[in-house]
């Protein structure tokens, strides 16, 4: 066997089994099959190569080296298909399209790869007894795939590089290694071919591109498959127990009882089965124990930990409780070796900082994290986990001077303290607190697997506290309010004499009755809460149950379940209308402004997205713009709704005709109008349109009897809080509508300050 003959089989062993490890880490994700399908043309290519290497005749070789192009001419598709799936492009029409027509050309050359048009012939050349000669097809093929459909993702994968940030950054650095070595390592047999006299060498380079991959995925969460290597090391572990415990028993029979299968072989085993398992019980906790100590395994249970905190965050208000839930659920699930929650408030104006709960740090060093506010700014801007390790590829990327210098103290603080990782815990859009976690007992690090688990945590966290908080502000207020209403009593019965001090004490009462309805409102507002939070919960219960999780489920039961997830998705909705609504009555909505929004492109996205709503009505949804329509800098979430909101609402209205949408530029101000033919409004409809949520004409409740009077509200309110202005006309009832909304094109005043909250339709900018 010849070195090209072991290289070929070192490509086909690494290709395999990496290929197997990220397929069964998640064998229904995209990113995952596209990577196994890639791998697995690789191991075709190799194995195509050993056979022909090693073939002691012509029409076997020449068989191989054919079988070899098939597998070489599905790599740079598939690689490119790959590439295009780690960088989120797929979803690009364009991109889509580009690799449908590589497909196409690919089938062609497939469909040639056992003509002469590929591989003329065999003969001998250097060293070699059987080499293929090319056909005239195959320059054209290499220059397509190889040149072509390999050099664009690789164009993709630098411009992403010099795009992207942090974590995947590094993925994608480690990816293009791999392809430069692998490719370049594999371009060396293509030489031949065309009788230049250079030798394949760099044949076994090949292998270095799923090592190099391997390396990124273990250390950098690429496709992260770090658990499945985990569990299967485990696995093998056990599984050796077992064997060489067997073979053992095996052996003693034979040398000291004269066999395996006799009288007394048969009565011991009644004792030593037993026995057996007995210890092997024991023996299989000791290794899950060891495992989780020493070989930086964390093997818990994802169902469990989420229903048992899930639980006892929705059965309870009580804050104290819900934050020891928190801390000792996260610490004995990812077995650490300390945990905290800092609360962060605001009291006057001011922020301050409460240590709500520790296990193994120091309070004071807890709250030097956030003495400079610069770890509170970054996760409220990034709402994404903190890690310690990663903080040096931060401090590497920016080029902000004062910024490097934060992220420099914040890593020595993070570390003085043996603080591994900040999650930030997020109500609405604001930061309400942070979860601080140590290492791992094991030494190991956070894998994506736990960074997945972390944030749904967080997020149900997020949603407990803030219901604590808000349930303690109505019983502090209602105790207030009780205080004050007995004082005045009192006082009315004392100074009835006195007509001017009674009015002022009728004055007062009647502003501690608005109180009182604003205490109302925010007990509504817990209500709404309290529903959304077993909403979630059940939601990421369906997930888990469509994800495979539980098993394999019929098909019936999955097509029940997914029914299920569309109807509680609705009732989600719902739930958060009633909560954007009760915001903004209270003064507390808040848009988080982003620069460099194309308006025109999410117009457009919105109309596509409704015209099949507007054909199941038979009626028609245009689109006109101009073409030189800048970007804006709005809240990109909040102002998509608000748009949505007002087309899906003229389209509900119209049973004949149409709705038209237009942008423009005018004075420096985006103008969109939505026209329809619709039911129309008069005098008092529009009156109260944008005023009061929950107020609908009859007509409006003939034409759409689910609606809840709630979304052409809330989107007058994103669009007051944009500094823009939102109006309607109408030329009476059956006449249609017309809504002309006005957003200003610069918005750099509000873009660099802290959120903006909305009191009646104003911006008012926090300090």
């Amino acid at each position: 066997m010849n070195f090209y003959a072991i290289s070929a089989l070192i490509n086909l062993a690494t290709s395999l089994i990496l290929g197997g490890f990220a397929f069964f880490k998640n064998p229904k994700k995209a990113i995952n099959i596209s990577f196994f399908i890639l791998t697995i043309s690789i191991a075709v290519w190799s194995l195509a190569y050993f056979l022909w290497q090693i073939s002691d005749n012509y029409d076997a070789a020449l068989f191989w080296t054919r079988m070899l192009s098939i597998g070489s001419t599905l790599i740079p598709i598939l690689y490119l298909q790959w590439i295009l799936l780690v960088l989120g492009l797929l979803k690009d029409k364009k991109r889509l399209a580009l690799l449908i027509f590589g497909y196409l050309i690919t089938a062609v050359f497939l469909y040639f790869s056992f003509s002469d048009l590929f591989v003329k012939e065999i003969t001998q050349e250097l060293n070699f007894k059987f080499w293929p000669k090319a056909g005239p097809l195959y320059g054209v093929y290499l220059a397509f795939s190889y040149v072509g459909l390999i050099g664009y993702g690789l164009i993709e994968l630098i411009r992403s590089y010099y795009k992207r940030k942090g974590v995947i950054r590094y993925q994608i650095k480690y990816i293009i290694l791999a392809t430069f070595i692998s490719f370049i390592g594999g371009a060396t047999n293509f030489f031949l071919w065309y009788d230049v006299p250079i030798l394949p060498i760099g044949n076994v380079l090949v292998a270095l591109y799923t090592i190099i991959l391997f390396y990124a995925m273990a250390k950098y969460r690429l496709m992260d498959i770090r658990v499945v290597i985990q569990k299967f090391i485990i696995f093998v572990g056990t599984a050796g127990i077992v064997y060489g415990a067997y073979y053992l028993i095996n052996w003693s029979y034979n040398k000291f009882l004269g066999g395996s299968y006799n009288t007394k072989t048969y009565l011991i085993g009644l004792i030593v089965a037993p026995l057996f398992v007995g210890v092997f019980n024991l023996l299989s906790k000791w290794i899950r124990i060891f495992a989780n100590k020493y070989l930086f395994f964390s093997l818990y249970n994802y169902q469990n930990t989420i229903a048992n905190l899930a639980g006892e965050l929705n059965d309870s208000i009580d804050l104290d409780k819900i934050v020891n839930s928190i801390v000792n659920t996260i610490k004995d699930t990812m077995q650490l070796n300390r945990a905290g929650v800092l609360l962060i408030g605001e009291d006057q104006g001011k922020v301050h900082y409460k240590i709500a709960k520790v296990i193994g740090f120091d309070e004071t060093n807890g709250i030097s994290l956030v003495k400079d506010s610069f770890l509170t700014q970054h996760l409220q801007k990034t709402r994404k986990t903190l890690i310690r390790e990663e903080l040096s590829i931060l401090i590497k990327e920016t080029n902000k001077i004062t910024e490097k210098q934060n992220f420099q103290k914040l890593e020595k603080n993070m570390e003085k303290i043996e603080a591994s990782l900040c999650l930030p815990l997020i109500s609405g859009a604001k930061l309400i607190g942070i979860i601080v976690l140590g290492s791992k007992l094991s030494g190991d690090a956070y894998s994506k697997e736990d960074l997945q688990l972390l944030e749904m945590l967080s997020n149900q966290a997020a949603t407990a506290i803030e219901n604590a908080n808000l349930y303690k502000k109505v019983q502090e207020f209602s105790k207030t309010l009780e205080q004050k209403v007995d004082e005045q009593t009192k006082e009315i019965r004392q100074q009835k004499e006195e007509v001017e001090k009674a009015y002022q004490i009728e004055k007062q009462a009647h502003e501690d009755l608005v109180k009182l309805d604003e205490a109302k409102t925010n007990f509504m507002l817990v209500t709404q809460h309290h529903l959304r939070t077993p909403l979630s919960i059940t939601m990421g219960f369906l997930d888990l149950l469509l994800g495979g999780h539980f098993g394999k489920m019929p098909k019936k039961v999955l097509e029940t379940i997914q029914k299920s997830q569309q109807s509680i998705q609705k009732e989600i909705e719902v739930v958060d209308d009633l909560l954007n609504v009760s915001a903004f009555q209270l003064g507390h909505g808040y848009v988080q402004l982003q620069p460099c929004i194309p308006i025109r492109n999410m117009l457009e996205e919105i109309v596509a997205d409704l015209v099949p709503v507007a054909e199941k009505k038979e009626i028609y949804l245009k689109f006109e713009s101009e073409d030189d329509i800048p970007e804006i800098t709005v809240d990109r979430k909040q102002i998509k709704m608000a748009l949505q909101n007002i087309v899906d609402n003229a389209i509900k209205y119209t049973k004949k005709g149409g709705v038209v949408v237009k942008i423009n530029l005018e004075n420096d101000r985006i103008n969109i109008e939505v026209k329809d033919t619709g039911i129309g409004m008069d005098e008092n409809d529009k009156k109260y349109l944008f005023e009061k949520p929950f107020q609908r004409s009859e007509e409006a409740w003939s034409a759409n009897a689910t609606g809840k009077g709630i979304g052409v509200y809330l989107s007058a309110q994103i669009i007051k809080a944009h500094g823009g202005d939102i109006k309607a006309d109408s030329a009476g009832r059956g006449k249609g509508s017309t809504f002309n909304i006005e957003l200003p094109v610069d918005a750099t005043p509000f873009a660099n300050k802290k959120p903006i909250s909305l009191a009646n339709g104003k911006l008012i900018t926090k300090s």
